[in-house]
């Protein structure tokens, strides 16, 4: 942890030379609140909740239908000036799930504190970390808001900011994070390390920019009784410090000192690692803003050498400013592909195939948090796909069942005019269409085709002051997941205040 103060306090030296001028736009508001209550239902034809009801939503939506849902929220800021840049912010999320299985989930309790180009926080907070359109997507492949938040400790920089001495040529965003995994069954006490560091190149000006960058994640340490001894020392995963540089810095191998440390560590890497490489070029068009880009999965060297070629999310994103009447605003087409997985072969090159994205022989959840994956929910869980797949004898021991995809999904967004009160009202469709193989260990005997579709629109109301009324309507067909149609609605109502 010395490694990591003095980082931080280098950092904060230099950034007044590095960076360019902080934020010099004046707000006099000192304090400000958002506060929100919804009350929600759904139900579907079936007992499992559609795919699209429930996917990309931090894991606050039950799996089973049909299910009540009561969700409060505050969030406060304080400002330490009249400059944005420096303030300090809290907010907490509480979720009620009333049905099958009744709970209470907390997808959000944090603190910020902002200084400048530089924000430190902690706590459980809603993120989608990657490039892309994160309004309308499939799920970002590594990190996409599936699962409930990771507990974690994070600094890094207060979004893009540029660096001085290229005179806003050259922007950068970066974070260093520390968390800590809920407990499952299988599992307690694993830790999650991340990194990020993304560059963007244009100026604020220019019609076209490009943005290029990594993010790494890795679970590590824990014990797990569930794991065989040949691949944990007494149920005890490697968790010294000295393991965790290891972990930080991706090596092969392990600390010759450490206690826990097994012959599978050694040859392979401490913890699970994966994550995802991502380019990015966005363009005014006039009228429309496009962006295009593609997200590249990473599990082992392999896929950061690129042998995995061409898995990925590719998406090309077209949006404009919303007025008044029915229009479309917002266009995103996306692909993804998980095929190749750096091909079938284990130990006969520098780069081993069979990537298996989203399992690993230690981590025996997967790449999953709270019952759900952390990255594209179009890597399947076992446990979220008909009970008789996939085939096999070794069909108990993988918590990704389903990871060789091709996906095909286009959603639009958009107005349809205003209401009594002048606001517009709002609408969006998703359509998404897959192949599903399997996984590299454990494949389908064919290819499973699977559908699945979701109409939402936003309703603004004159009640209780101003509120908003919520419906949308999923549908899910095919072999893959169970085949319903169903529904939510809800009345969402927000509070603002200044001073």
């Amino acid at each position: 942890m010395k490694i990591l103060l003095f980082l931080l306090s280098f950092f904060l030296i230099i950034s007044n030379k590095v960076w360019s001028q902080t934020d010099t736009t004046v707000d006099r508001t000192r304090h400000s609140a958002v506060y929100s209550a919804e009350v929600a239902g759904l139900g579907a034809t079936g007992p499992r909740t559609p795919f699209w009801l429930r996917a990309n939503q931090f894991g606050i939506i039950p799996a089973n239908s049909p299910a009540g849902i009561a969700i409060v929220s505050a969030n406060h800021t304080y400002k330490f000036s009249p400059y944005r840049s420096r303030q300090l912010s809290y907010g907490v999320e509480v979720v009620g799930q009333a049905g099958r299985a009744s709970r209470v989930v907390l997808p959000q309790a944090y603190v910020s504190l902002d200084l400048g180009r530089f924000s430190l926080w902690g706590g459980r907070r809603k993120e989608i970390i990657g490039l892309g359109d994160s309004t309308l997507t499939s799920g970002f492949y590594a990190w996409s808001g599936n699962a409930l938040p990771i507990t974690k400790v994070q600094f890094g920089t207060n979004g893009f900011a540029p660096l001085g001495f290229t005179r806003n040529l050259i922007w950068v965003h970066g974070f260093f994070a520390h968390g800590w995994f809920a407990n499952s069954d299988s599992l307690q006490g694993a830790y999650l390390h991340q990194k990020a560091l993304y560059v963007r190149l244009g100026k604020p000006g220019w019609r076209v920019r490009f943005t290029g960058g990594v993010l790494h994640n890795a679970q590590w340490g824990g014990r797990s009784t569930f794991v065989p001894s040949l691949k944990a020392t007494n149920w005890q995963l490697p968790d010294s410090f000295s393991d965790y540089l290891y972990v930080l810095t991706a090596r092969e191998g392990g600390p010759p000192d450490s206690p826990n440390l097994t012959d599978h560590d050694r040859v392979n890497r401490i913890g699970n690692h994966l994550g995802s490489i991502d380019f990015g070029i966005e363009a005014d068009l006039g009228r429309w803003q496009a962006m295009g880009y593609y997200q590249h999965p990473f599990e082992d060297k392999s896929g950061v050498a690129f042998q995995n070629m061409p898995d990925g999310l590719y998406g090309l994103r077209l949006q404009r400013q919303s007025d008044a009447g029915f229009r479309i605003d917002h266009i995103l087409v996306e692909y993804l592909n998980t095929m190749s997985q750096s091909g079938s072969l284990i130990g006969v090159s520098r780069y081993d195939g069979k990537d298996d994205y989203f399992n690993n022989f230690q981590y025996l959840d997967g790449w999953a948090h709270d019952r759900n994956v952390i990255g594209t929910p179009f890597l399947s869980r076992r446990a979220d796909i008909r009970a008789d797949l996939p085939y096999g004898p070794e069909r108990r021991i993988w918590a990704i069942a389903n990871n060789q995809v091709q996906l095909y999904h286009l959603a639009v967004a958009g107005t349809a005019g205003q209401s009594r009160n002048g606001q517009l009202v709002r609408w969006q469709i998703k359509l998404s269409a897959s192949q599903n193989h399997g996984a590299p260990r454990l494949g389908f005997q064919q290819p499973i085709g699977q559908f699945s579709g979701l109409a939402s629109v936003v309703w603004p109301l004159n009640w209780l002051g101003g509120s908003e009324l919520r419906t949308s309507l999923a549908l899910d067909q095919g072999q893959l997941l169970t085949n319903a149609v169903g529904g939510w609605l809800s009345l969402r109502k927000t509070w603002k205040t200044k001073r």
